[in-house]
């Protein structure tokens, strides 16, 4: 019964949901790109018939070039209007020369593939038009009066039920389209957003080694010296001042119970001992220690985690959870973890101020490059002034 509840509510709120109508400017969006699009494949068509000549391959090669052109408007208004995060393809070939740069166009894959994309994209944008038609007629519906002020017959109740279908119709073709234009724009740029991404991992665990190196060179080890100073110095006057030996020895425990302490923090460092315990107690533990309120929702029962995914993963949540606390400025925020046979699945949303961008710190940059570096994803929703939703996707073994 709940279920049918849910249901209705869902296919009642669908023609006023926030999803729906930018769902709407976008599919308006891409039926007025659709001319545009129609256009390169014409050009593209007579670039290929008077290709027999020759004549025709710097058409296709400017066909290929506008292609790109179009994928790329898509892609941003998928990110603006849909706020959802796509790859992009490799970098467009640069030629030595202008019959290089020919060559090298002609036979762009990536070129070719936002090409093929068109060719989808364009009866998609004309099949979703009738989603925003539909949900522009609620208008009419809402006004349709027979003369005696009585309800709509039986006309406005078709208008009703294709109301309350368009958004859902809508949903279907928005979805394909954005599904296609993220493999198209991820198929070329896969192999060389992995090298990225793996070089950064390899930078950034250079860099912790470093850290480790210096932490221990400059803290510990010191104090480690310092210890074996001062024991020898009180072995050297045990006999003859034993009280003064007594406070080198004094020294030298309170120098070994800081060296101890520092051990402990660059060991956390390394391997976070809540671990021991599995990564579901250990997130309740670290939300708990948060500077803020966080609500846990964590299920992992069942799940076999590899420790160096667990290890990423507690890792990346006590980040996103600082930086909730430091630079968004929120009250309160959420966790939630899931977990299948396959994907480790987390959540982290907050009620700051939102507008996080990677490109302006290295902080969401470098989580992004970590975790795709073991073939994982971080999708990220943060519109300014309604908080920040981060979604990791990752492998259950490294």
């Amino acid at each position: 019964m709940s279920r049918t509840r849910a249901l209705a509510r869902a296919v009642l709120r669908a023609p006023v949901a926030g999803r729906t109508w930018r769902e709407v400017g976008y599919q308006a969006l891409a039926l007025l790109l659709a001319p545009a699009g129609l256009l390169v494949l014409v050009l593209l068509l007579l670039g290929v018939v008077l290709s027999l000549t020759f004549l025709g391959l710097p058409l296709v090669a400017l066909a290929l070039t506008c292609a790109r052109g179009l994928g790329r408007v898509h892609r941003g208004l998928v990110r603006r209007v849909l706020r959802i995060e796509v790859g992009d393809p490799a970098p467009r070939p640069r030629g030595r020369d202008p019959f290089d740069g020919l060559v090298r166009t002609l036979t762009d894959p990536g070129a070719w593939a936002q090409t093929g994309l068109l060719l989808v994209q364009v009866p998609l944008a004309v099949l979703g038009a009738g989603g925003p038609l539909g949900l522009l007629s609620a208008v009419g519906v809402a006004l349709l009066r027979s003369p005696d002020g009585s309800p709509p017959g039986v006309p406005g109740l078709v208008l009703v039920v294709l109301v309350l279908a368009g958004p859902w119709l809508l949903r279907l073709v928005v979805r394909a389209q954005v599904g296609l234009t993220r493999a198209t724009g991820a198929q070329e740029g896969d192999s060389a957003r992995l090298r990225r991404s793996r070089s950064a991992v390899l930078e950034g665990s250079a860099a912790e080694v470093r850290a480790i190196e210096r932490n221990l060179h400059d803290g510990t080890q010191a104090r480690l010296t310092a210890i074996a100073l001062h024991v020898d110095l009180a072995r050297h006057r045990l006999r003859a001042d034993p009280g003064g030996a007594g406070e080198l020895l004094d020294v030298a425990h309170t120098t070994t119970r800081e060296a101890i302490t520092e051990l402990r923090t660059i060991i956390r460092g390394i391997h976070p001992p809540a671990l021991d315990e599995g990564l579901g107690p250990a997130l309740t533990t670290l939300a708990e220690q948060a500077g803020l309120a966080v609500e846990t929702d964590v299920d992992l029962r069942g799940a076999v985690l590899s420790p160096a995914i667990e290890t990423m993963a507690y890792f990346c949540v006590a980040e996103l959870l600082a930086n909730a606390t430091k630079h968004a400025d929120a009250d309160r925020a959420w966790l939630r973890a899931r977990a299948t046979r396959r994907r480790l699945r987390l959540e982290v949303r907050d009620d700051g101020r939102g507008g996080a961008d990677p490109a302006r710190g290295s902080g969401l940059r470098g989580l992004t490059d970590r975790i795709a570096g073991v073939d994982g994803t971080l999708r990220l929703v943060s519109p300014p002034g309604l908080g920040t939703r981060v979604r990791l996707d990752l492998p259950v073994r490294a």
